[in-house]
C-alpha cells in the first residue's frame, strides 16, 4: 500500500482498494483492555462510558508510545521552491496526527499477561470483547485497520510535492477568477496521514493491534458507538469496581468473568471463572 500510494498519491481508486483489502484482515472479535486506578472520579468516567455504550477516542498525542506517527516524514527542505513555503523551511504541515483520533484493540484476546500489565494498570482494570460483526458495532468496524510494524521509516516527500502542486494549480484559478477561498478536492494527505499511523516499530508487534481512526472532526467526538459482548475483571480489581462491572454486564444481559490464577497448576495462565 505504501509504495501504491506513492506511485498514484491522488488515485481516489487506489485509496478504495487498499481501504478493502483492509477489511479481509479485522476479526469477529476484537478486545479492548481498560485502565482503572486509585482515581474514583475517573473510573468512573470509563465505566459510564461502557455503559452507555460508547468509546473514548484519544488525541493521538496522548499515546503512551512518543514516537507513535513517526514512521513516515517528508523533507521540508525539497518543498522550499514552492511560492511562500520558503518561508516555512518548506513545512506545511507539522502534525499530521492532529487530524484524527483513534483507539487501539488487540486480537491476542483476554487472556494475554503483557496486555493486562501495561493496559490495564497491573491486573487492576477489565477487558472487553466487542463482536465486529453485531450491527450497533458497524460504525466502529468500518473506521478499523490493522497495524503493521516495520523497521524502517517512509519518506512521504514525493506526495506532499503532489500535494503542494495541486495546492498551487488551485490557489492560481481562484485567482483569476476573484476567488478569496480555494476547495480542495485532495485527501490524499488525511489518507496517508490515517494509513501510516497503523505503522509501529516491529518491537510492539507483541500486542497484535488494530487501530479505530477517525477523523478529529467527526460527529460524535470524541466518543464512538460500540457495544460489548463480553466482559473480563482483572484479577487485581478493587470490589467496588468489580459491583459496577457486574451492574453493566446484567445491564447488557452479556457474560462476564473474573481472571484468577491457580497456584498449584502447571499452566501457567489466567483462569476466566464466569460471574453471570
Amino acid at each position: 500500500a505504501v509504495e501504491i500510494i506513492k506511485n498514484s498519491p491522488t488515485d481516489v481508486e487506489v485509496m478504495k482498494t487498499i481501504y478493502g483489502i483492509t477489511r479481509l484482515h479485522i476479526p469477529n472479535i476484537l478486545y479492548k483492555y481498560y485502565y482503572l486506578s486509585d482515581n474514583e472520579s475517573e473510573n468512573i468516567i470509563r465505566l459510564d462510558t461502557l455503559r452507555e455504550k460508547k468509546i473514548f477516542m484519544a488525541e493521538c498525542k496522548s499515546l503512551n508510545d512518543p514516537f507513535d506517527n513517526k514512521a513516515f516524514f517528508y523533507r521540508g527542505e525539497e518543498l522550499e521552491c514552492y511560492g511562500r513555503l520558503k518561508e516555512y523551511k518548506g513545512r506545511i504541515i507539522d502534525d499530521f496526527s492532529s487530524f484524527h483520533r483513534i483507539t487501539c484493540f488487540t486480537s491476542n484476546g483476554y487472556n494475554c499477561m503483557p496486555m493486562w500489565a501495561h493496559y490495564s494498570n497491573n491486573h487492576k482494570g477489565y477487558c472487553v470483547a466487542y463482536d465486529m460483526n453485531e450491527n450497533y458495532n458497524m460504525l466502529l468496524k468500518s473506521c478499523m485497520f490493522p497495524v503493521q510494524y516495520v523497521d524502517q521509516r517512509i519518506d512521504v516527500t514525493e506526495i506532499m510535492k503532489s500535494h503542494v502542486k495541486n495546492l498551487l494549480i488551485e490557489k492560481e484559478k481562484a485567482e483569476k477568477i476573484g476567488e478569496k477561498k480555494i476547495l480542495i478536492n485532495d485527501f490524499t494527505v488525511i489518507w496517508v496521514s490515517n494509513l501510516y499511523s497503523l505503522l509501529k516499530h516491529k518491537s510492539w508487534s507483541y500486542e497484535n493491534e488494530f487501530r479505530c481512526s477517525v477523523p478529529s472532526n467527526s460527529q460524535g467526538m470524541p466518543y464512538i458507538n460500540a457495544i460489548p459482548k463480553e466482559i473480563y475483571i482483572g484479577n487485581k480489581c478493587t470490589e467496588i469496581n468489580k459491583k459496577h462491572l457486574v451492574d453493566i454486564a446484567y445491564t447488557f444481559n452479556i457474560p462476564i468473568y473474573f481472571m484468577d490464577f491457580n497456584d498449584c497448576s502447571l499452566d501457567y495462565q489466567l483462569i476466566h471463572k464466569r460471574i453471570l
